[in-house]
């Protein structure tokens, strides 16, 4: 008589993590789909998604965030530092899509990637940041960014929905 062996959830998360650090992150995500228990749901999206952000993989990072079946199960103070780790590598356009993956928690992310940029003299990277937040708060951190900035570099929202309104007439074309 033959027995099948059913593995624990944590066997199956630490298989998980197992194929993570090889490469596989296709097979991890099949192998923690078997995975009831909560703690070790957490333990392995957390650790496969350290991995590919230490690997500086912006795409396997942002769909691993997407491919979560539960955004909580992520939530850390990594998970909400993790743009700038990519912002402060010197990847600005990866560090805003990640955020941008995030959702809503990625709001505050985009803030802190304009604050970043904005003390690197990066006036089109904060415009860009910002250009992914409510229209309202966007407007209420350029009007604060703008009083400590030089009257030749101040950011204001109506000049940066007309920068808008050229890229979007320039995407039309």
């Amino acid at each position: 008589m033959m027995t099948t062996h059913t593995s624990t959830d944590e066997q199956l998360k630490d298989r998980a993590i197992r194929q993570a650090l090889v490469g596989d992150i296709a097979g991890a995500r099949e192998t923690i789909s078997g995975v009831v228990d909560r703690r070790y749901l957490r333990d392995a999206w957390q650790m496969m998604l350290f991995i590919e952000s230490e690997r500086g993989n912006v795409q396997s990072v942002k769909d691993t965030i997407v491919s979560c079946p539960d955004q909580s199960l992520l939530a850390s103070h990594f998970y909400l530092e993790l743009p700038q780790v990519f912002v402060k590598a010197g990847d600005r356009s990866g560090a805003i899509e990640i955020a941008k993956a995030m959702g809503n928690a990625g709001v505050l992310p985009l803030i802190g990637i304009a604050a970043h940029l904005a003390q690197d003299g990066d006036i089109a990277g904060v415009r860009e940041a910002l250009s992914h937040i409510d229209e309202d708060l966007r407007t209420m951190i350029l009007r604060k960014v703008s009083d400590y900035q030089p009257k030749a570099e101040r950011l204001d929202a109506q000049g940066m929905r007309a920068d808008q309104a050229s890229r979007s007439d320039s995407l039309a074309a």
